[in-house]
Formats: C-alpha cells, sequence, structure tokens
C-alpha cells in the first residue's frame, strides 16, 4: 500500500508537511480535469485557500496542476471555507478550498465541491483520484520551472464577496436587527476569537455591517503558524482566551470563536461559559422549526439533520416541536446528502459545523454566528437564559481524545466496551453508541486524526466523571 493512501479521507485530502507536499497538489489538480471532471472540456474551478504557511506554495501547485492539464483555475485568494462554498453557488461552478480545517499547523488539505453540495469523497470519486496520484507522483518528473504564479481574479472575488454577504444579510436578517437595536436604544458589545486563521478574512468583511454592535477583535490577523492558540474552538482549551476576554470585561455580552477555515463556530455565553456544541444543535433546530411552522417554505420539510451519536437533547427537542428527526454520521459529506434527500431545513453537528438550506445546505461559522446574533436581538434574552434548562437537564463531557497504544484497534475497543455492558442497548451506526435511559455515550475512530474519539452524556444528573472512569477502567486504559 502507497504511504500516500493516508492523505485521502472519507471526505477530503489532509495531511503533514513535508510528507503531504506540492507533488501531491500538483496531481490532484491534473486529476480534476483528467478524471473527475474528464466529461467536461475546459472544467472550470474556483479555487481559495486558507493563510496556513504551506497554502501558498500548494494552491500555486495546485493551480498549475490544473492548468497544465487543460482546466481553468479562477483563482479567488485567501478565503474562508463558507467564502468558496458561496462562490460555488453563485457561479454555478466546481470548487477547492486548500484548508486543513482544525488541524495543527504543520498540516494541510483540500475540500471539493463537485456540485450543490455534493462534496468529493472516497465514496464518489476521491479514490480515483487518489489513485491517479500515487499512480503518477514517483514516476512522472514535473517541471516547475514553467509554473505560474496564480493572480487573483479580483473582479469575480469581488461578485462573490457580494452574494457572500447577501447571504449573511438575509440569513441575520440584519436590517431588522438593526432597527430592533436602535428601536431599543441598546448596544451589544461581542468578543470574537478568529485563531489567526481565516475567521479574519469573514469579521472584516462583516464587522460595519451591524449599527449597535461592536466586534472586539482577538486574533484577527491570518497567521498559518497560529501564535497564539490552535484554531479548534472545539477543543475547549483553546477557547480559555475567549473565556477570560468576556469573564473579565463585564460589557461584553458574549463571544464566539471560529475555526481555522472558518466553516464552524462555538459561543461562550455572559457567565463566560462554553455553550455545547450539541445545545446549539437543538437551539437552531426549534428555532428554525417554529419559523417553518410559521411560514413553510415551498420545496422543503420540517426536517432536520443530527448526529446520530450526538446528545440526547436534538431528536427530543425536534419531536417536541414536531419536525422530523433525520440521524447522520459525523462528516459533512452525510449530513449534506441527507440534507438534499429528505428536503430538511438545517442541520447540524456538534463539532461546531451548522448548515443551511438557505446557503445551499452548506456548513458557516458566520451565518450560524449572525443567526444567533438575530435570535438574542428577538427575544432580549442572554445567551445562559437561553441554554439554562439543557444545562441543567444534560450533563455532556467534553470530546475526549484516546490515542491508542501500538497494536490496539478499535475493533478491539469495541468488544471490551460490549461485553463490559451486556445489558445495553448499541448502536453501530458511526462507530459504538452505548444507550442506559439515563446516560449513553459514543466513541468513534476520528476521520481526519490517528485517534478514538468519545463523548459521554447522562440526563438528569451528572453522571459523566464517573462514568469516564468506569469506561477507562473497562478499556484497561
Amino acid at each position: 500500500m502507497s504511504s500516500y493512501n493516508s492523505f485521502f479521507k472519507a471526505y477530503d485530502m489532509r495531511g503533514t508537511y513535508p510528507q503531504l507536499n506540492e507533488n501531491i497538489y500538483y496531481w490532484f489538480g491534473r486529476a480534476l480535469v483528467e478524471v473527475t471532471f474528464k466529461h467536461i472540456q475546459e472544467p472550470q474551478i474556483l479555487l481559495a485557500h486558507d493563510c496556513r504557511y504551506t497554502s501558498d506554495s500548494f494552491y500555486k501547485a495546485l493551480v498549475n496542476g490544473i492548468l497544465e492539464a487543460g482546466g481553468k483555475p479562477i483563482c479567488l485568494g485567501v478565503g474562508s471555507s463558507d467564502f468558496l462554498y458561496g462562490a460555488c453557488q453563485f457561479k454555478n461552478l466546481p470548487g477547492g478550498s486548500l484548508t486543513a480545517s482544525h488541524n495543527p499547523k504543520d498540516d494541510n488539505g483540500l475540500k471539493i465541491v463537485l456540485e450543490g453540495s455534493t462534496m468529493l469523497g472516497l465514496k464518489n470519486g476521491l479514490d480515483k483520484v487518489r489513485d491517479y496520484v500515487i499512480s503518477k507522483i514517483d514516476t512522472v518528473t514535473i517541471d516547475k520551472n514553467s509554473w505560474i504564479t496564480p493572480e487573483t481574479d479580483t473582479e469575480t472575488k469581488a461578485e462573490i464577496t457580494d452574494f457572500f454577504l447577501g447571504k449573511i444579510k438575509q440569513i441575520g436578517d440584519i436590517d431588522n436587527v438593526n432597527k430592533l437595536l436602535q428601536t431599543q436604544n441598546k448596544k451589544v458589545k461581542i468578543a470574537v476569537d478568529c485563531g489567526n486563521g481565516t475567521g479574519g478574512f469573514v469579521m472584516e468583511l462583516i464587522k460595519d455591517i451591524y449599527t449597535n454592535i461592536e466586534f472586539v477583535p482577538m486574533y484577527w490577523e491570518l497567521d498559518g503558524n497560529f501564535p497564539n492558540h490552535p484554531a479548534d474552538p472545539q477543543n475547549f482549551a483553546n477557547l480559555k482566551d475567549l473565556q477570560d476576554k468576556v469573564k473579565n470585561n463585564v460589557d461584553i455580552d458574549f463571544g464566539f470563536a471560529f475555526d481555522g477555515d472558518a466553516d464552524r463556530v462555538f459561543f461562550v455565553d455572559d457567565k463566560a461559559e462554553i455553550v455545547q456544541g450539541d445545545f446549539l444543535v437543538a437551539f437552531f433546530a426549534q428555532t428554525l422549526l417554529k419559523k417553518y411552522k410559521a411560514n413553510p417554505t415551498p420545496g422543503l420539510e420540517p426536517a432536520i439533520v443530527y448526529l446520530q451519536p450526538g446528545s440526547r437533547c436534538v431528536p427530543e427537542a425536534i419531536a417536541q416541536n414536531d419536525g422530523i428527526a433525520i440521524p447522520s454520521e459525523q462528516g459533512h459529506t452525510g449530513i449534506k446528502a441527507r440534507m438534499e434527500k429528505y428536503h430538511a431545513i438545517y442541520g447540524g453537528e456538534n463539532s461546531g459545523h451548522h448548515y443551511f438550506s438557505e446557503f445551499g445546505r452548506m456548513d458557516s461559522g458566520v451565518l450560524a454566528a449572525v443567526l444567533m446574533i438575530k435570535l438574542l436581538a428577538e427575544n432580549g434574552k442572554k445567551l445562559s437564559e437561553i441554554f439554562k434548562v439543557l444545562n441543567e437537564t444534560y450533563f455532556i463531557s467534553d470530546l475526549i481524545a484516546i490515542k491508542l497504544k501500538e497494536g490496539q484497534t478499535f475493533e478491539q475497543m469495541k468488544a471490551k466496551l460490549i461485553a463490559g455492558y451486556p445489558d445495553a442497548t448499541f448502536s453501530e451506526f458511526d462507530g459504538l453508541s452505548v444507550f442506559y435511559p439515563e446516560w449513553k455515550f459514543v466513541i468513534r475512530p476520528s476521520n481526519t486524526e490517528p485517534v478514538l474519539k468519545m463523548f459521554v452524556e447522562s440526563r438528569g444528573t451528572d453522571q459523566v466523571k464517573d462514568r469516564v472512569a468506569e469506561i477507562y477502567s473497562i478499556l484497561g486504559l
């Protein structure tokens, strides 16, 4: 098996420099033209990249691979992944976001939009790209002396920016929020931690569209070395700076933080407490279901796609609001496919990804953020008040990463857990879920890192710490 196989994940390419290198991106670019879009003469492909220190050189390699295979790259330069998703919708073209999302600084990757909300993954063509790249990379010499340096198509990027801002204003109901806050003579102050990723690109677009909201910048400067903390808000340790900012400034109402490519977001409430990702999904689901019930959208159903391995609070919130709960496995390809199949209005993951039918079923950190601002402005409550009942009902651990020892496998761990909980109900949908009436846990292999991911939840009383210790004992860890 080639050492390059591991770079091709379930729904994107991702790896660590220098093992992941320019040659891989060059042949990936050629593969897009010669394999993925071979049915299209001179295919046009929109391209954007994040601010990692390897992104410029990898982007150049990708662009030249596309060009030399006869394709037409449309170079958008630096942009968040959701900006690229907006570009694909606006131009009705495929595209690629060169990013490793929340991964460490030495990592990079590539997400490919085929059409609509369909992403390139191993089940629909990434395997063929992988095989093409592997067949070429060690056997065919590349002449890098002929490579051009990509120039950003500023006119096209400006048009896409206008489209993207239009979606932000639509979903965030910006005009009404501004009128409401002005009528109430209310000033809102929000801390925003971009982690030196492309959230800084997004915030520069939206910082002036509100009249009564002041955004407090934290690490908006794009810096691929991520000098302040990793751009991974799902690891709650990386939210400490944001929590401290809210805690130490009584005039800040709440805060939010983006990951490296800004397609997901996490929130910190007015008490500097982190809002659980599942609670956000439940809140958005019930809110959007109420909106749909009051004014149904033609072509859509009151359906919500959620992670079956996630918290029980989500399907229960959907049921309480007469919605149709559609379970999915982890990952954007599955969420987007189910949203399309079931005509869902919204999909959400506890990892901070939120998918909106109004945005082509794509995920966007900034759209989730402006929706939250809208909902807070409308109901006049503090963030801590909104999530008070959920916090008092559902107790959820942090996402726990378990590194296996050499020779250990997920299948071995799964067998131990099934034997250790003989009276439980099990689901092997996307990992292993173990259910009891008042508690549950989920353990699954990560799609992007060589670890197992686990979370534990109890309902009614906080059993999490004891249950985590119990699980570790059964696993012999």
